[in-house]
């Protein structure tokens, strides 16, 4: 955890947590990346990240968020404009990811989303 983010692994699922407030800048969603990545014990897993209360996110961090390949489906959970936003612009990802208000409806779409895979995560490519 930092003052940013928390990160962890439950079950199978990756879960990112952005702390209220938080401007998502490119530098911090490859931060979070790394950190995922490192949770994920070498698998392609699926990701829930909580948006609720997240101030802002930079086209740069936008871009890098709908071109990571890392996850498996990635499942956006807000409360407001903001989820709503990153939602709209999550459409052009190369991940299945789509937005709820709620939690349990999140984990019930991910658990539909297949089975994790073995390939490896690709936070180094982020940076790029």
């Amino acid at each position: 955890m930092n003052e940013y983010f928390a990160a962890s692994c439950d079950r199978g699922v990756l879960q990112l947590e952005w702390k209220p407030d938080v401007h998502i800048t490119y530098e911090l969603a490859v931060r979070a990346a790394r950190v995922l990545d490192g949770l994920s014990g070498g698998l392609v897993l699926p990701l829930l990240v909580d948006l609720a209360g997240v101030a802002g996110l930079t086209p740069e961090a936008r871009a890098g968020m709908n071109a990571y390949l890392g996850f498996s489906a990635v499942a956006l959970m807000g409360d407001g404009p903001m989820g709503k936003v990153v939602a709209a612009f999550s459409q052009r990802s190369l991940t299945p990811t789509a937005y709820f208000t709620d939690r349990g409806e999140a984990m019930r779409w991910l658990s539909e989303q297949g089975a994790p895979t073995g390939l490896p995560g690709r936070a180094a490519e982020a940076e790029h």
